[in-house]
């Protein structure tokens, strides 16, 4: 396959000594970037790749489809670990969050293999005894394979026949490739109404006008392609359908573009929806995507985290937030200069708000901000990455502004189509994915590491006479988690921590409570708890709940 754009992820492979960076990096870690890759894979490459995982490891993992999507492609989920999967902490690891983030895919699908190939590493192996990962690598497949279609465009809606612009009719403005390069990029119209203008350090690169500086604009700015159906819009239309990341139930966005008839009415959204809210054993989800609360955490507001139907994280959540940001920053180096807090409808929210747990979000990979940029420099993301790409010798970034002539919706005026390619500016060149891969498998696993586990210590029996017995013991957190989140504690789906006493027949307890549901413990605390017991023979006590595991102890009294 040779598409045009697609030579902007081959050249920096070219560039860079494959000899030197793909054997020393499969020589430690086995499967990290196969061989026969030089690009990112499409669907059913990435569903060879995870088969292929399950079969060489068979006894810590699992490969199944949940469901398959309208355009009939599966979601994958690939469930690591040994023992008892269900019953011991588990991280969801979530990508394809959006179809135009090949990155996220990757990400997912490369931890995986990461982990697996380390197995025989001590802590790794400790890991997988102690800790199940849930690992959907792409939750947006019918968007992704654009990239692998003859037109390329940054597609974020499923195969699902829609609406996008709600004026009862189906698909009647697609994308038009006026050109014929097989990339949908911008169409700018000579115009002295409108409110774009070219960037004074760069032609190349459009800008909006500040007309508050003195600034005129002098053109319109468009997608690629004509108005079909002659609303002024352009491309509103095509085939893509609903997206993913708009069709949850936080803060749904209804009657917005792409977001689907009602919340969760995809295959795909339902299918990992209902598999997480019968997963009672995950802490935290980690998803690739454009939310981050990872190179910078999310701030406080009290006021959205006091609201009775709160849209903001709880102050001790956000403790934690920082916790594993700083944790994120000694493993990622970014220059993201603010947290993205997610969009309405979004995965990243509905994990945190309605399923409870903590949810981490980070884009993997951004082109470095200039380190000083011009105190009077207009910004633009389109010229620090056309400057990070002359960098690096990267070729066919850009396709140069090209005169359209006869434009039928702008008769006798000046169109030119131009701008970046599709893709370049929200993944990074194949040849750079597997630095990216390494360091964030170790930071996810750190993260799995400071996990929340429950352990009942300083057990005390003592005999009171007249067959009674006091029974003392304390039930610690030792994970850097605390056993639920704050909004965890609020959500039906987050299993609280469950302390039991169970007597065999022939006792009987006086005083404490046979079964008490516990609030979150935080990290590194402890609960204490006392019996009196009246009786002689073994009693049980378990304490926790499965997303901070559970230990059960005997107690023999005579």
């Amino acid at each position: 396959m040779n598409l045009p754009g697609m030579h902007y992820f081959r050249c920096l492979f070219l560039a860079l000594t494959f000899s030197l960076v793909v054997p020393l990096m499969a020589a430690n870690y086995a499967f990290s970037q196969p061989s026969d890759f030089i690009d990112y894979p499409n669907h059913q490459q990435l569903g060879q790749r995870l088969q292929q995982l399950a079969n060489n490891h068979p006894d810590f993992a699992r490969l199944q489809s949940l469901t398959k999507t309208y355009g009939g492609k599966d979601i994958w989920l690939l469930t690591i670990g040994s023992g008892d999967i269900e019953n011991k902490p588990a991280l969801a690891i979530v990508g394809g969050v959006e179809g135009n983030h090949l990155l996220g895919s990757e990400l997912a699908v490369q931890f995986a293999a990461q982990i697996l190939s380390r197995r025989n590493e001590a802590h790794i192996r400790n890991l997988l005894d102690s800790v199940s990962f849930y690992v959907f690598p792409d939750m947006s497949p019918d968007a992704r394979e654009q990239y692998f279609a003859p037109l390329q465009y940054e597609r974020l809606g499923n195969a699902f026949p829609t609406d996008l612009d709600r004026d009862g009719r189906i698909g009647e403005d697609p994308y038009n490739d006026l050109n014929n390069d097989g990339m949908i990029t911008m169409m700018r119209i000579k115009d002295p109404t409108g409110a774009w203008m070219v960037h004074p350090e760069d032609e190349r690169v459009m800008v909006k006008a500040r007309p508050e500086k003195g600034e005129r604009g002098q053109y319109l700015l468009f997608s690629e392609g004509y108005d079909m159906d002659k609303d002024g819009q352009f491309n509103e239309d095509g085939e893509e359908g609903v997206f993913f990341n708009r069709n949850f139930t936080f803060k749904y966005p209804q009657f917005t573009r792409g977001a689907g008839e009602h919340a969760v009415s995809e295959l795909e959204t339902r299918a990992i929806a209902d598999f997480l809210y019968g997963a009672k054993n995950v802490f935290a989800v980690i998803s690739f995507g454009p939310a981050n609360n990872l190179s910078k955490p999310l701030s406080f507001s009290e006021r959205e985290a006091g609201a009775r139907i709160h849209t903001g994280w709880k102050k001790q959540d956000i403790t934690i937030n920082e916790q594993i940001s700083h944790l994120y920053n000694k493993h990622i180096t970014s220059q993201a200069p603010t947290a993205a807090p997610g969009s309405d409808g979004d995965f990243f929210q509905w994990a945190y708000f309605h399923y409870g747990r903590f949810s981490f979000s980070t884009q993997g990979w951004q082109v470095p901000a200039p380190e000083k940029p011009e105190p009077n420099a207009i910004a633009s993301d389109e010229l620090n990455f056309l400057r990070w790409a002359e960098a690096h010798e990267l070729e066919d970034v850009f396709v140069p502004w090209t005169p359209i002539s006869n434009h039928p919706d702008f008769p006798g005026r000046e169109v030119e189509v131009g701008g970046v390619v599709p893709f370049a500016m929200k993944n990074p060149p194949y040849a750079m994915v597997d630095s990216i891969i390494l360091k964030h498998t170790d930071f996810i696993v750190d993260v799995a590491a400071l996990r929340p586990q429950i352990d009942i210590i300083n057990l005390e029996t003592e005999n009171l006479g007249r067959n009674l017995h006091r029974v003392s013991l304390e039930v610690i957190n030792k994970g850097a988690f605390p056993t639920a989140s704050e909004t965890g504690e609020q959500v039906r789906w987050m299993q609280k921590t469950v302390l039991r006493t169970e007597l065999p027949d022939g006792m009987n307890l006086i005083s404490g409570k046979p079964v008490e549901v516990m609030g979150a413990i935080a990290p590194h605390s402890v609960e204490k708890r006392s019996w009196l017991i009246q009786g002689r023979g073994n009693a049980t006590i378990r304490a926790g709940a499965e997303a901070s595991g559970i230990k059960e102890i005997q107690i023999n009294l005579r």
